[in-house]
């Protein structure tokens, strides 16, 4: 049980690894072209498979910290506020880490405006949007909860509560048709979503340095 915990954790350290070397050389590639939103995409792809070790303890807090607050600067400059919120997160663990509650304080709060600021909440259970891989759906009212949420209120037989929207209260139709899908391995799907985009951006610079000669 041991032995198979050790190469589940060995194997996952090599694909992080695998994963973030492709990043990198998305990210020169993207630099290269002057490509300011690739970069921000392979750098965000990078950096998450920075956290990932630095959870696994595989590496320490200094290069996640070093690389996502270059990120956030990019981030910043090209108006990705979802990405701003999201690296701010991911700086207030980092600093949390470090024992910085100044920092992990500052982050936090700029994360939580951003937040208010774009409504990433859901009305249904109050958890905010973007932080988790979960399923969304947009109620007739166009209003967004997790898939789960609007399932929820789909479902309700009782009588004496309606189906409401929760942020504005109109009535949902029961024949309204709802996907609503578990993620059954979220670490792998993160995984290979990884790979993939890195695979991506990789291509496509090497389509854009081929059509530029």
């Amino acid at each position: 049980m041991k032995k198979s915990k050790k190469y589940k954790f060995v194997l996952l350290f090599v694909i992080f690894q695998k994963a973030f070397r492709q990043y990198e050389s998305a990210m020169g590639s993207a630099a290269a072209t002057g490509d300011r939103l690739c970069q921000m995409e392979a750098m965000d792809g990078a950096a998450r498979c920075l956290e990932a070790l630095r959870l696994q303890h595989k590496i320490c807090n200094c290069r996640p910290l070093e690389f996502n607050t270059r990120l956030l600067e990019v981030a910043s400059s090209v108006g990705a506020k979802l990405l701003v919120r999201t690296v701010r997160c991911r700086l207030s663990r980092i600093y949390s880490s470090l024992g910085d509650e100044e920092q992990k304080g500052h982050h936090e709060r700029i994360a939580a405006a951003t937040e208010e600021d774009l409504e990433l909440r859901c009305g249904g259970c109050n958890e905010p949007f973007g932080l988790e891989a979960d399923s969304l759906e947009a109620l007739p009212c166009s209003h967004i909860l997790h898939a789960r949420c609007a399932n929820d209120i789909l479902k309700r037989r009782d009588k004496k509560k309606k189906r409401l929207c929760p942020d504005c209260h109109k009535s949902v139709s029961s024949r309204l048709y709802l996907h609503c899908e578990e993620s059954h391995d979220l670490n792998q799907s993160s995984l290979s979503l990884a790979s993939l985009r890195a695979s991506s951006l990789a291509t496509l610079d090497d389509c854009h340095a081929t059509s530029s000669v």
